[in-house]
């Protein structure tokens, strides 16, 4: 079962990777409480960070299940690799930074 592969590659993609699959299961939150609060109190700018910080979290996504789909079934393999994911990392910290700025 491929479901059942992909939370046992990020079980076995050490204990960072494993934490941070876990985080992304929870990170849509901020940029989505974020929004909420600029649409709410009308800044434009804490929108857009929150947009900057979802298209991060979309990427680490596509990331993440492109390498979970491209592997052998019931193989395990490195779901949070280092180089792709500079990209999608830093658009997530730079949007919730920007979130936090824009108060």
């Amino acid at each position: 079962m491929r479901f059942r592969d992909f939370w046992r590659s990020a079980a076995s993609d050490n204990i960072f990777g494993f934490r941070f699959v876990l985080g992304m299961c929870l990170f849509w939150a901020g940029p989505l409480l974020f929004a909420a609060i600029g649409v709410l109190a009308d800044r434009g700018a804490m929108v857009v960070w929150s947009v900057v910080a979802a298209v991060g979290w979309a990427l680490a996504w596509a990331v993440m299940l492109i390498r979970h789909f491209n592997s052998i079934p019931g193989d395990r393999v490195n779901l949070t690799p280092t180089l792709p994911m500079i990209v999608p990392a830093v658009l997530m910290v730079g949007g919730t930074v920007g979130c936090l700025m824009s108060f």
